[in-house]
C-alpha cells in the first residue's frame, strides 16, 4: 500500500510589537534662491542666541543647546507644520499640544547621549535646519530589554540593536517618546542646526 502523503505544513508570521517612526521633507523650509525661507531666517536667529546666551547642558556633550522655547512667532511656521503631520500620521490624533521645544547646535566632536522622553509626551521628534555632510547622525535603540538580550533573534531578524537615521536639511521627524536615541560625533568643524520637541495628543 502507497505510503499516504501528509499535508504540506504552511509556516505563517506575524509581527507583533513594531515601532513606528515618521518624517517627511518640508521643502518649502529649505534654502530657495530667490526668496528667505524659515530655515534661514533659523540660522540667524541662532547665531544671534548663541553670541549672548550660555548653553544648557542635558544630554548634549558638547555644542550648544538653547533654553526651552515658546512656540511663539519665531517658531510657529514649524509648529504649524508639526501639528499638520501629527494630524495626517496612522494614530487618529485630534489635537496636539507642544510641551517642550528647543534648538540643538553641534560641530566637530559634539554629540547627544542616549536618552528618551517617556516622562513628558507622547510623541517626540527633531527638525533638521542644517545638515553639513558627516554632522552626526541619529540613531535609535531597540525599546525591547529582551529583544536587546537575544542577539541570535536581533541579528538576524531586526538587523541590530540599533537604527541609524540618514538626515538632511528640511527633515522633520516623529517617534514614540519612549524610543531611547542618541547622536554620534560629528566630524565637521560645520554647524548642524536641529530643532527638537516634544508633543501631547489626544
Amino acid at each position: 500500500m502507497p505510503k499516504q502523503k501528509l499535508p504540506r505544513s504552511v509556516i505563517h508570521q506575524e509581527i507583533m510589537w513594531p515601532t513606528p517612526y515618521w518624517h517627511t521633507i518640508i521643502e518649502d523650509f529649505r534654502k530657495h534662491e530667490t526668496r528667505v525661507t524659515f530655515n534661514e531666517d533659523m540660522e540667524g536667529w541662532v547665531s544671534g542666541q548663541m553670541s549672548k546666551k550660555k548653553t544648557v547642558i542635558k544630554s548634549n556633550r558638547g555644542g550648544w543647546q538653547s533654553e526651552l522655547q515658546k512656540p511663539d512667532d519665531t517658531f510657529n511656521p514649524l509648529v504649524q507644520k508639526i501639528n499638520e503631520v501629527c494630524k495626517n500620521i496612522n494614530l487618529d490624533v485630534k489635537e496636539t499640544l507642544i510641551t517642550q521645544l528647543w534648538v540643538n547646535v553641534n560641530k566637530r566632536g559634539d554629540w547627544n547621549a542616549i536618552h528618551q522622553h517617556g516622562d513628558v509626551a507622547y510623541l517626540s521628534g527633531t527638525y533638521y535646519v542644517k545638515v553639513p555632510k558627516d554632522s552626526g547622525t541619529l540613531v535609535f535603540r531597540d525599546p525591547r530589554p529582551g529583544a536587546i538580550s537575544n542577539n541570535f533573534t536581533s541579528q538576524r531578524f531586526d538587523k541590530g540593536e540599533f537604527k541609524r537615521i540618514n538626515l538632511t536639511d528640511g527633515l522633520l521627524m516623529l517617534w514614540p517618546s519612549y524610543l531611547d536615541h542618541f547622536v554620534e560625533p560629528s566630524q565637521t568643524d560645520e554647524e548642524r542646526i536641529s530643532i527638537s520637541f516634544d508633543v501631547m495628543c489626544r
